[in-house]
């Protein structure tokens, strides 16, 4: 699977259009998934601020305004899978954050948080969608701030199948 998204990744920090970085962005068919409509969609797309910064951050959404923070080194060396995954992930984020919900409840470990099982859910279902099997996706799904433990609980919630050499 080569070069099947538009990603502008040689740029210098600084704050970005969703479609100054993701080109092709309005085509992702899974946005229909995630918003209410066309009319969602346009908004988010013309009106979400994308901030790239020198970081070791990979990519998030900041809970204030719902703006997406990306990591330079992230957005340079990732794969355009991950990225785009990555991108479906946020934007699922900007969603809940129009609708008013905390994106970051401490009170609940990051894999049991119900903002973070959704957004998961439709990106999980996206990786299939384009082409991903189940040892990449758990290989996306590790991320380092949670343990071991948590892993095969998110796996197992997310109906991904666990290799024990990802663990």
């Amino acid at each position: 699977m080569k070069n099947i998204f538009r990603i502008h990744r040689r740029v210098e920090p600084g704050q970005y259009s969703l479609t100054e970085l993701f080109g092709d962005i309005r085509t992702y068919g899974i946005l229909t998934a995630i918003f209410a409509d066309e009319k969602e969609i346009d908004t988010v797309v013309a009106n979400t601020k994308v901030f790239v910064m020198d970081m070791p951050h990979e990519m998030f959404v900041n809970n204030d305004d719902g703006s997406i923070t990306i990591g330079l080194t992230h957005l340079r060396q990732a794969s355009d899978e991950f990225l785009y995954l990555d991108i479906i992930h946020e934007l699922c984020h900007v969603k809940q954050h129009l609708q008013g919900r905390n994106l970051y409840d401490r009170s609940k470990a990051y894999v049991d948080r119900e903002t973070e099982i959704e957004a998961y859910q439709v990106t999980v279902q996206e990786a299939r969608r384009i082409g991903l099997n189940d040892e990449a996706i758990a290989y996306y799904l590790r991320v380092s701030w949670i343990s071991p433990e948590e892993y095969k609980r998110f796996l197992h919630r997310l109906d991904v199948t666990e290799k024990d050499d990802f663990i």
